[in-house]
């Protein structure tokens, strides 16, 4: 029995080191996400910021344009902050990693939810992002149409007054015509 046990211990503290390199390896590798992650997202909050300056000036922009603007800036977002959740899913898969070793601390197991806490927020915040993008892109297009029902609606004016100049043309040459055959026919009778 002494000797399983032996075995036991030796299996598990080989199983912990196993465990405790692949639990460093996860570390660093969220580390350097993590680092690279910093110069990307302001990369990509400047970048997003452009076209966001960009997507509200009607002067230079068309409403198709500033429409596409949005819309790369909600992909950037997009893709930045899938990074994020990434990196921050790493950080949480490694700290649940170190707590299933056992010995956690009332500190790890804060971590460990401050991590979820995280991972949620990012998502949040992606959520909401999106959905600022989409209100956007609909107030946009809600702009175009009424823009384009505008110039519509114009045209439709324009022609109703061109229809009715026609028609008022049209009865003054009947009413022309019907007093020339009348005078015809009055001195015909004469």
């Amino acid at each position: 029995e002494v000797v399983d046990g032996v075995k036991n211990f030796g299996e598990e503290t080989k199983n912990e080191i196993k465990l405790a390199g692949q639990l460093a390896d996860a570390r660093a590798k969220a580390d350097k996400v993590e680092r690279r992650l910093l110069v990307d997202r302001a990369e990509a909050d400047r970048k997003r910021a452009e076209l966001l300056e960009k997507a509200v000036d009607r002067e230079q922009f068309s409403t198709e344009q500033r429409i596409e603007f949005l819309k790369e800036a909600g992909r950037i977002d997009q893709e930045i902050t899938q990074q994020e959740i990434q990196a921050s899913q790493l950080r949480l898969q490694a700290k649940q990693l170190e707590n299933s070793l056992g010995k956690s601390t009332k500190e790890d197991l804060d971590e460990e939810a401050q991590l979820k806490a995280n991972l949620i927020q990012l998502e949040t915040a992606r959520l909401s992002k999106q959905k600022e993008v989409t209100s956007q892109t609909i107030a946009l297009l809600n702009e175009q149409r009424a823009a384009e029902k505008a110039i519509q609606d114009e045209k439709d004016a324009e022609q109703i007054e061109r229809d009715k100049l026609e028609a008022e043309r049209q009865a003054k040459l009947e009413a022309d015509k019907k007093a020339r055959d009348e005078r015809v026919l009055a001195s015909e009778l004469d």
